[in-house]
């Protein structure tokens, strides 16, 4: 929050945890579904004094189809909703066998609905299951057929999650669906963790992702997602905000800022 406005920037996509378990980016959470009305005012207090705008808040939580999931979702739902945000990010969950999908889809039906008396919709991550890929994404999306369900499209995770995916086409096929976007470059190689500053890699091409969304009247919001390399030494903040700016900078080339 303290550098978002050197970069460039002035809205960040707000993380909430689970409750006692490790972040798998070792972060201290700001906020988790065990936070009191307390921690969401300290929280509240930190955007105003930086200037900062909440545009989104990511409850990824765990599979859906388990019903603890559901309940932990919508306590990240009712903390969501206090901050201000009309999008979340969240998982859309993974089934084993082709008999768990109507459980899987009733949980997910029962989360649209509660976003929907908040004010939200629930977007769903790139993620492996059922929005995996663009086939997956646009069986869900045609099979719930519900207002406050709808796609978060990760430019990277398309190729890091699906062999032989093409990260443009996936997102002409689904581009009608997505409410939220994930920017993130890659050398657009299976299971190939490199996610550095946007155009390093230049594997991903953001102009013809602006293109697509455009023709769909979307508007964002876009998170810039600086993941880093596999294997490399944990940057420092310095390293981490730099990448930010380059990848800003790079934005601003292709036009998203205009």
């Amino acid at each position: 929050m303290e550098h978002i406005h050197d970069a460039g920037l002035s809205h960040l996509e707000l993380n909430i945890k689970n409750h006692g378990v490790p972040s798998f980016f070792k972060e201290t959470p700001l906020l988790t579904n065990g936070s009191t009305q307390a921690d969401i005012d300290r929280v509240k207090d930190l955007l105003k004094q930086n200037q900062v705008q909440l545009s989104s808040c990511n409850i990824t939580s765990g599979n859906p189809l388990d019903p603890d999931v559901v309940l932990m979702t919508k306590q990240k739902l009712d903390l969501a909703s206090q901050l201000g945000v009309s999008l979340v990010v969240g998982g859309a969950g993974e089934i084993e066998q082709e008999s768990q999908r109507e459980t899987l889809y009733q949980h997910l039906k029962d989360i649209g609905d509660y976003a929907a008396e908040k004010g939200i919709t629930y977007c769903f991550e790139t993620h492996p299951g059922i929005c995996v890929n663009a086939a997956g994404m646009l069986r869900t999306m045609n099979d719930l057929d519900h207002p406050h369900l709808k796609l978060n499209f990760d430019t990277g995770n398309i190729n890091y999650y699906n062999e032989h995916a093409d990260v443009i086409e996936s997102l002409r096929e689904v581009a009608p669906f997505v409410k939220h976007v994930h920017l993130k470059d890659s050398y657009c190689k299976f299971k190939d963790w490199n996610f550095t500053a946007l155009g390093e890699a230049g594997g991903v091409d953001f102009l013809k992702i602006r293109f697509i969304l455009e023709d769909q009247k979307f508007e964002g919001p876009y998170s810039l997602e600086i993941e880093g390399i596999e294997g490399e030494p944990d940057p420092t903040l310095e390293e981490h905000h730099r990448r930010i700016k380059q990848s800003v900078q790079y934005l601003c080339e292709c036009g998203f800022f205009d």
